[in-house]
C-alpha cells in the first residue's frame, strides 16, 4: 500500500486549530532484487501507515467487478491527521529486510468529530489504587478502590456510546506511581491479552481529605465538613502498552455522616449523598472524556487463535461484531528498540477475513484462497473495514 506522495510534502496550509506532535514511527520491507531505493521508500510507507493508523486512520476498500467477477481489489487508509514533515532517523538491513526509524510532525484534523463505530471496544477496568490510604479511615471507608472501580464500570456500561468494562474490581495491579508518570512508560501487553480487553483503564484516587469542620453562629453549630475526591484516569492501549490518554478530575461537596460513623462504600445510603452524587457526576464526565479520546481510532481486534484455514478474533457480539463482517488482517512483529524493549510493528497484507461465526467474546472467520498460504499468526490485527 503507498500513500499520496503529498503526505511526504510539507503542507501548504495548516489550520490554525490543528495541533502538531512529533511521533516516533518504525517501518520494514524486504529488498527485492538489491533494490535499495525501492526498500527504503516502502519502508517509509510502512511507517507513516502505522503512525497514521495509530492516529485514528482507518482501513478502506474499493472492489471492481466485471462481468459478475472480481477484477481489482484495492486497500487504503484514510486519517484526518497530516503529516507536515518528515525525518528518517536511522535505517537498517538485516539479510533480505530494511528496516527504518522515522520522526514524523503530525498534524490532527482542525474537526475531532468522528463517526461513530457499531462496534465497542472492552476497556479493562481493575481495582482502583490510593495514594494515602490513611483518608479511608475517615468514615471507615472499608473497600472502597473497590466499590470505585464498580462504579466506573456500571457508568461506562450504561453511558459510552463505543466502549464497555470487563470489570477486574477484585485484582490489583501493583504498578508504581512514579513508573506511570513516566513519559513513554508502557504496560505488560499480557494485561489486556488475558482478559481480551482492548484497553486498560487504571483509577488512582489521589486525595479524598476532609476539611475541618467550621462553626457556625457562635458556636452554636457546625457546617457539615467538605470532602474532597480527586482522581486521576489512565487509558492504556492493550496492543502497545501505550498511554494514550489521561485526565485529573477533582470536586468536592459536603460529607453528611458524623464523623465516626462507618458508611459503606458499597451502599445506597452512600451513593444518595451529597458526596456519592459529586462523585458519579466525575465519574459521568469520564465517561465521556474517554468516548472522546476514542472515538478517533480504530477498534484493533488479534488473532488469538489459528488452526488450519480458521482464524479466533478476540472481539465477539459484546463488541457489536456479527456475522458477514469483514476484517483486513495486518501481520505484526515484534523488534526490540535501542532499550531493548519489545515495540510492535506492522506489515501491510491484502488479506481480509468474513467472520462466519460469533459468541459472546470472541469471533471466527475462514481464511480462504491466497489468503490461507499467509504467514498470518497469533497476535497479528485485524481492522474492521
Amino acid at each position: 500500500m503507498r500513500l499520496p506522495p503529498l503526505l511526504l510534502l510539507p503542507l501548504l496550509s495548516i489550520s490554525l486549530n490543528a495541533m502538531a506532535e512529533w511521533t516516533e514511527a518504525r517501518g520494514e520491507a524486504k529488498i527485492i532484487n538489491g533494490n535499495l531505493t525501492q526498500a527504503r521508500e516502502a519502508a517509509m510507507d510502512n511507517a507513516i501507515n502505522m503512525a497514521l493508523l495509530s492516529r485514528g486512520g482507518s482501513f478502506q476498500s474499493t472492489q471492481s467487478v466485471s462481468q459478475g467477477r472480481l477484477t481489482q481489489n484495492d486497500f487504503s487508509l484514510s486519517s484526518q491527521a497530516q503529516i507536515s514533515s518528515v525525518e528518517l532517523v536511522s535505517e537498517m538491513r538485516q539479510g533480505d529486510k530494511l528496516k527504518v526509524v522515522m520522526r514524523l510532525d503530525i498534524l490532527d484534523g482542525p474537526d475531532n468529530k468522528c463517526q461513530s463505530s457499531a462496534i465497542k471496544a472492552a476497556i479493562l477496568v481493575p481495582q482502583a489504587s490510593i495514594k494515602d490510604r490513611s483518608q479511608l479511615r475517615y468514615g471507615q471507608l472499608e473497600n472502597f478502590q473497590r466499590s470505585l472501580s464498580e462504579r466506573i464500570a456500571a457508568t461506562l456500561d450504561k453511558q459510552s456510546s463505543i466502549s464497555f468494562a470487563h470489570l477486574h474490581a477484585n485484582e490489583r495491579l501493583d504498578i508504581k506511581e512514579e513508573l506511570i508518570n513516566i513519559r513513554g512508560y508502557r504496560l505488560p501487553t499480557w494485561i489486556s491479552e488475558i482478559t481480551d480487553s482492548q484497553y486498560l483503564l487504571l483509577p488512582q484516587i489521589i486525595d479524598i481529605s476532609t476539611e475541618p469542620a467550621e462553626s457556625g453562629f457562635m458556636g452554636l453549630w457546625d457546617n457539615e465538613p467538605q470532602r474532597l475526591f480527586q482522581l486521576q484516569l489512565s487509558l492504556y492501549h492493550g496492543i502497545s502498552g501505550e498511554q494514550i490518554w489521561y485526565q485529573n478530575y477533582s470536586i468536592s461537596a459536603p460529607w453528611e455522616f458524623a464523623k465516626n460513623e462507618s458508611v459503606p462504600p458499597n451502599s445506597d445510603r452512600f451513593w444518595r449523598a451529597s458526596y456519592g452524587q459529586a462523585i458519579d457526576k466525575v465519574l459521568a464526565n469520564a465517561s465521556k472524556d474517554i468516548d472522546m479520546a476514542l472515538a478517533c481510532r480504530p477498534l484493533l481486534a488479534q488473532i488469538v487463535v489459528r488452526q488450519q484455514d480458521r482464524v479466533i478474533l478476540n472481539l465477539g457480539r459484546r463488541n457489536g461484531i456479527r456475522v458477514g463482517d469483514q476484517f483486513q488482517i495486518v501481520l505484526q512483529q515484534n523488534l526490540p528498540d535501542r532499550m531493548n524493549q519489545m515495540r510492535a510493528v506492522a506489515g501491510e497484507t491484502r488479506a481480509k477475513i468474513t467472520i462466519d461465526q460469533v459468541t459472546e467474546e470472541s469471533a471466527i472467520a475462514v481464511l480462504s484462497g491466497e489468503n490461507a498460504a499467509l504467514n498470518i499468526q497469533v497476535n497479528d490485527i485485524a481492522i474492521k473495514i
